[in-house]
């Protein structure tokens, strides 16, 4: 029933419409008509006037001129201006006069006016000046443009009886210049009759033309729009209150437009949801399984990570604490700490290509390869060329991984580093803080048979190393700025605490704090040491 108000409510809006759009065309089908009209009558009486004006001309020998204005007239002006009064009255005109303007066109001298005695006005006589400074400026330039360029001007007056029409052209002397102006105004008396039968036939015709319109447009609206309308809205209606079917409506619908596309679409959706609705029970089924997994593999990760602290009971020497962060449910970031022996501490953090599972799978082959090899060899540099080419082999997928080892003798301090392409860590020392920087050798798995060096510095009582992953220091804020190597290290020289378990939260904080809510794009893994010495 909804359906059904909404089109008949649309039904009235596109009527309504039709019908302001019918009157608008007649409104500007009349007044294009009627310009037209007027256009095609002045061009008429325009031709009309010229004609009787080159007639007039034709009676005045324009050689007297100047000879009437200084001797008056004689019997060549008697016989000119009769003969101009005879044109006046055959042809129905209002007045015939010849005027001589002044050089300044402030007044001009008539030598001929005749008028027709229907006309109540007097003529002027030979001689006679006229001010023409109350005359419009276009009248003006009209005047010197007839003079200037010989053309001849019209000028049409419109009173309710019909106005009148004035043609003024030019009289030239026997050198062809331009002395005097003839002008002549005819009456247009039948112009009012004209366009009251003009206007009468436009409008009756402009209604019929409008009623016409509005008959087909309704049964074409009704036949066309409104009834396939109908026919979609109930349909739609169905479809969702019976779970996307359809009762078959819509194949009534033989529209090859938009509305007919409409319907088959409708049509092609039912079949599509109930499609959509089947994938989409599956998918989610699936989906929930995967989850499922996913939860069990991110607890596999973390279990494979230390997460006793401090580690080492029977070693008071070392404290630590780390963590790691994966930026999806599991992460190719890790850490390990592990003693090699009674005297030696061994500890790692690296970083893999990649986030997801792919990156899980490789951070657990070289977690377990590296551990494996630091007990067969006492150099990171040995442990690292062992560790390469085992992952270099069978290799396709391309993935690598950074990663910084060092072995610490826990009796001296001595520390026994190298860097496989990983951040430099952070060393706090003698109350200095600095990166332990060296140069990095090339990343694991990326090319067989790689040398890397060792470096050594010693570590006194008292002394805090810090190792991450770069997804520290390439945190990054809503504009894509990064948090950087400098915050980091300036974090570094304010920590409020050197327990290293409030060390990870301080920086982890200063992270939160400088990305305001943007998501993690990498995974973020930390390891504070510090050195308590025999």
């Amino acid at each position: 029933m909804k359906g059904k108000i909404q089109i008949s409510i649309l039904s009235i809006k596109l009527l309504v419409s039709a019908v302001l759009f019918g009157l608008a065309m007649c409104v500007i089908n009349s007044f294009i008509s009627y310009r037209e009209f007027k256009r095609q009558v002045e061009s008429m009486y325009s031709k009309v006037t010229s004609q009787f004006a080159e007639t007039a001309i034709s009676y005045i020998d324009a050689d007297r001129i100047f000879i009437w204005l200084t001797e008056g007239p004689d019997k060549y002006w008697d016989s000119m201006n009769a003969r101009l009064n005879e044109l006046t009255e055959t042809a129905q005109l209002a007045y015939i006069y010849l005027t001589v303007v002044s050089a300044d066109y402030k007044s001009r001298t008539y030598v001929f006016d005749t008028v027709n005695s229907l006309v109540l006005n007097d003529p002027f006589p030979l001689g006679y000046v006229e001010s023409l400074e109350r005359k419009t400026p276009d009248y003006i330039e009209d005047l010197q443009r007839i003079f200037d360029e010989g053309a001849s001007q019209s000028y049409f007056s419109y009173k309710k009886n019909g106005g009148h029409v004035t043609t003024s052209i030019p009289v030239r002397d026997f050198t062809g210049t331009v002395i005097a102006v003839m002008s002549v105004v005819k009456p247009m008396n039948e112009i009012a009759e004209y366009k009251a039968n003009y206007l009468r036939v436009l409008l009756f015709a402009a209604l019929g033309f409008t009623a016409f319109f509005l008959v087909l447009y309704t049964f074409s609206l009704i036949r066309g729009l409104v009834q396939p309308l109908m026919f979609i809205i109930d349909e739609t209606s169905h479809f969702a209150e019976h779970h996307g079917e359809l009762t078959g409506l819509l194949k009534k619908i033989k529209n090859h437009d938009e509305l007919g596309l409409l319907a088959k679409s409708v049509e092609k959706m039912s079949i599509d949801m109930n499609q959509y609705i089947s994938e989409l029970t599956s998918a989610t089924a699936e989906k929930e399984r995967l989850g499922a997994e996913l939860n069990v593999a991110t607890k596999i990760q973390a279990e494979m990570l230390p997460r006793v602290f401090p580690p080492y009971e029977n070693h008071p020497e070392i404290e630590l604490f780390a963590s790691m962060t994966p930026a999806k449910e599991v992460g190719g970031d890790f850490y390990d700490f592990f003693m090699i022996d009674d005297r030696h501490f061994a500890l790692t953090v690296a970083d893999v290509s990649g986030k997801g599972v792919p990156a899980a799978l490789f951070m657990v082959i070289a977690k377990t390869l590296l551990k494996d090899a630091s007990f067969r060899y006492s150099l990171p540099s040995e442990i690292f060329t062992h560790v390469n080419d085992i992952l270099c082999e069978g290799n396709e997928s391309g993935m690598f991984v950074t990663c910084w080892l060092g072995i610490l003798d826990v009796n001296t301090g001595k520390l026994v580093f190298a860097n496989a392409g990983h951040t430099s860590p952070v060393l706090c020392k003698n109350g200095s803080v600095s990166y332990l920087e060296s140069k990095p050798n090339l990343m694991l798995a990326a090319m067989p048979d790689m040398v890397y060096m060792d470096h050594e510095v010693v570590i006194s009582k008292g002394d805090r190393l810090f190792l991450y992953t770069d997804g520290v220091t390439e945190a990054a804020d809503k504009n894509e700025n990064l948090y950087g190597e400098e915050r980091l290290l300036n974090k570094m020289k304010n920590l409020k605490s050197e327990n290293p378990r409030d060390v990870l939260d301080e920086v982890r904080s200063d992270i939160d704090a400088f990305v305001q809510g943007a998501p993690q794009f990498d995974d973020l893994t930390m390891l504070a040491m510090i050195y308590k010495g025999k």
